[in-house]
């Protein structure tokens, strides 16, 4: 019999006193396949020790590609309406990410159908803002140690690692930077790879520091949706759907991709822009902040690493006031190390380091 890494305890904890602050009474959702099955079982017990209810929507590894390449429309329907009704009349939300790397090689056409049936379901749980909490995070998982080319033992105290921080503490140091974007109105990116510039006029910042993601750090935006110009080249890969696109290249004209290539996938690069309009314009603009991530390990870590900010191609969150809708949202992480972040016409941060 494994024995239990006693690290997950300290996780559930985590996401369910601080992230979510759960209160009794309150029913909290979990949608997760039975990867991370310990660490459900433990999120489950603090939500019951809190006075409070899980409400599970737990699926069988590898389940999840199975039914987007088998599943009528029908029977994708059924399901996902219940699952939406039942998220709905809960308080709180456990979104775990541990199926998204085992999603290649689905034909285009079936995405396509399972993700117009879904997007209200995700909607909820992730994109839309609503009157309830929630939290999207990574556990460790064979699958992400195998894309991060690390022992599995070794990506686990990484991971470990960049979520146990004083999220507080962290919170603090970096509220004031977070006030200036949020007041600010034009973002220039210069250096290394990289000259664009964009607008963030009205657009909420977000300082995520342990409430929404985890691991977490980064500030975050939604660029007007028209107002990129320039080209930038990404030095970091990209994975999606379980592949890896590397060498990315970007020009942007009043909002729009209208130049791109890789050195590794171009085609999948390709058929990501041509998924829907809204897969041609950014959704999201972060900058990392989590000093903790130093390694680029193919997953949604990396973009909180510190010196690197993030474009997500397709949809915005609502909650930045954004306004591109899409049926993707794909992050992409820049080295900023020989760049400066300039905001109206300031510099606040050179080299990855910050100027103010």
């Amino acid at each position: 019999m494994t024995k239990k890494d006693p690290r997950i305890k300290k996780l559930a904890k985590i996401v369910v006193k601080s992230s979510l602050d759960v209160k009794p009474g309150e029913r909290v959702f979990i949608d997760s396949s039975t990867v991370a099955q310990d660490f459900i079982n433990e999120c489950c017990k603090q939500i019951i020790l809190k006075g409070a209810t899980p409400v599970l929507n737990i699926y069988p590894k590898n389940y999840k590609k199975r039914m987007i390449n088998s599943f009528s429309e029908k029977q994708l329907k059924l399901p996902y309406k219940k699952l939406l009704n039942l998220a709905r009349k809960t308080n709180a939300v456990i979104d775990v990410e541990n199926e998204a790397s085992n999603l290649s090689k689905i034909p285009k056409k079936r995405f396509k159908i399972y993700n117009s049936i879904t997007q209200s379901y995700w909607d909820f749980l992730v994109y839309k803002k609503g009157n309830y909490k929630r939290l999207t995070i990574l556990v460790p998982a064979k699958r992400e140690a195998r894309n991060a080319k690390m022992p599995e033992t070794k990506f686990a105290d990484y991971l470990y690692r960049c979520c146990f921080l004083n999220w507080p503490k962290l919170s603090k140091k970096f509220k004031k930077i977070n006030r200036i974007f949020d007041r600010g109105e034009e973002v220039r990116l210069i250096g290394k790879n990289i000259n664009l510039k964009f607008s963030i006029k009205g657009r909420n910042s977000i300082l995520e520091a342990g409430k929404e993601n985890m691991p977490s750090g980064e500030i975050y935006m939604a660029p007007i949706k028209t107002s990129l110009n320039g080209w930038a080249r990404f030095e970091y890969p990209a994975i999606r759907d379980g592949l890896e696109i590397a060498g990315i290249f970007l020009e942007f004209k009043k909002g729009k991709v209208i130049k791109f290539s890789a050195e590794k996938n171009e085609k999948l690069l390709k058929s990501l822009l041509e998924t829907d309009k809204g897969a041609r314009y950014v959704g999201e603009f972060g900058i990392g902040i989590n000093p903790r991530v130093n390694k680029i390990t193919n997953s949604w870590i990396d973009e909180k690493m510190p010196g690197t900010i993030h474009l997500a191609l397709g949809r915005s969150y609502e909650e930045n006031n954004g306004d591109n809708d899409s049926a993707i949202h794909w992050d992409i992480v820049k080295d900023m190390k020989k760049a400066k972040i300039i905001l109206d016409g300031k510099v606040i941060q050179d080299g990855g380091k910050w100027r103010v």
